[in-house]
């Protein structure tokens, strides 16, 4: 099939070491891999565009947001910091008003490529997507990672209008003709939200096995980090507030004073890491934590392959909602993992078979997981054999097929679209 895939979220760089940046790369990937042609639509302009065309095996639409609304978000931001809010690198209307010039660049490339369908990363204010199905008479397949109308509000640094966020994401969900949610609580906001049960599938997140694997060697990092006949515990991630990784600390801090061997590896980048810089510095712990800095997706599997164990310590969040990719790829190197008992993590890890799991918050809970892995390498080695092999069916090739799968049934359910899809025969949906 011919896909055109949307990304209209300015804040993602197609090129970047972003969740959603992997997510994307590895999922387009992944529908080439599987024979398909895809073009991308995504915000900026990344640079290495041909290399990342060759790798992607895919076209890039890159949008820049026009001068006028360049313009438009320095004086937002002026405002914002003037009134003392924090200013967000494209506000909400910024957001709202690319719709149109995303909107033209996307028409473009449908009119090139005839699209059979649109495949969307659903991102909040964004319209023009659903504009271009109804024009083109394709379907649109929403991908929805977060209700970012709620999260924007709850954990960032808020939306302008409340109200007209959650009614644009509610009608923009409402209209879509497949939703691919990444987690079971996802998935029952967007049924409490009026989107037809028959049109939701859950889809987690995935793993590329060519990438993380039981063959990756970690003793060139262990010698260059100086962590020989150390314990290595490690976290891959973001360092945002509800990603846990002051929880992490408070853990170590109580079994590093039982076991100076012990090491912890924080690899990732972002907001908290100078406030959790200062306190190791704190803690007196400088010598016994390496932070490693945001890597390379490429360059994450040896660094896992140096660690022992590996940790998704999320809090007690109200409402879990996230399929977190780095579960995947501990598991998929047979790393021995130490993750909360919480949301979608719960589903995805057995305690006791693939990983052992802790209940969210509780520091003796987490501190007990990891002792008992350090003192049985053996229990290490049969959680880290079961969790590789239960990623074996949880790649992207796999999450891309089950995609085309269920597009092709919709196409069987409505021959409209075949017929009206631009510059497409009734034999599009077969090819």
């Amino acid at each position: 099939m011919k896909i055109l895939y949307l990304c209209n979220d300015p804040g993602i760089d197609l090129a970047g070491k972003s969740g959603a940046a992997i997510h994307i790369r590895s999922f387009v990937r992944a529908l080439a891999d599987l024979g398909h042609e895809v073009a991308i639509v995504a915000c900026g302009l990344p640079s290495g565009k041909q290399a990342l065309e060759d790798n992607l095996r895919a076209t890039i639409f890159p949008v820049a947001l026009a001068p006028w609304n360049r313009a438009l978000a320095r004086v937002l931001r002026t405002a914002n910091r003037a009134i003392g809010r924090t200013p967000r690198r494209s506000p909400d209307a910024v957001r709202l008003l690319h719709n149109l010039t995303f909107f033209l660049t996307a028409r473009r490339a449908a009119a090139q490529l005839r699209p059979a369908f649109i495949y969307e990363r659903y991102s909040l204010w964004a319209v023009a997507g659903l504009w271009l199905a109804k024009e083109c008479s394709v379907p649109l397949v929403l991908e929805v990672n977060a209700p970012f109308a709620y999260e924007q509000q709850h954990y960032r640094s808020g939306v302008t209008c409340p109200p007209l966020a959650r009614w644009v994401e509610g009608m923009i969900w409402r209209n879509a003709d497949l939703v691919f949610s990444v987690s079971e609580p996802l998935s029952s906001q967007l049924r409490d939200s009026g989107v037809k049960p028959e049109r939701i599938h859950v889809l987690p997140n995935a793993v590329n096995t060519d990438l993380f694997h039981t063959g990756l060697d970690g003793s060139s990092v262990r010698q260059r980090l100086n962590l020989q006949g150390r314990f290595v515990i490690s976290f891959v991630g973001t360092f945002k507030r509800w990603h846990g990784v002051d929880f992490l600390l408070s853990a170590f801090q109580v079994l590093h004073r039982s076991d100076p061997s012990m090491h912890l590896l924080l690899v990732g980048d972002g907001p908290l890491r100078s406030q959790f810089e200062e306190e190791v510095r704190k803690m007196g712990l400088l010598q016994a934590v390496t932070f490693a800095g945001a890597l390379a997706h490429e360059d994450v599997p040896p660094y896992l392959a140096a660690t022992d164990v590996a940790v998704a310590p999320y809090p007690a969040l109200q409402d879990f909602y996230f399929s977190p990719l780095k579960l995947f790829e501990y598991m998929a190197t047979g790393r021995a993992v130490v993750a909360s008992r919480v949301g979608q993590v719960a589903e995805v890890v057995t305690d006791g078979v693939t990983g052992l799991l802790f209940e969210p918050g509780n520091v003796a809970d987490l501190v007990g997981c990891i002792r008992s892995l350090r003192d049985n390498p053996a229990l290490r080695r049969e959680l880290g054999r079961n969790a590789s092999a239960a990623c074996a069916k949880r790649t992207w090739t796999h999450n891309g097929a089950k995609v085309i799968d269920r597009v092709r049934s919709l196409f069987k359910q409505n021959a409209a679209w075949p017929r009206h899809a631009i510059g497409l025969g009734n034999s599009h949906a077969e090819n």
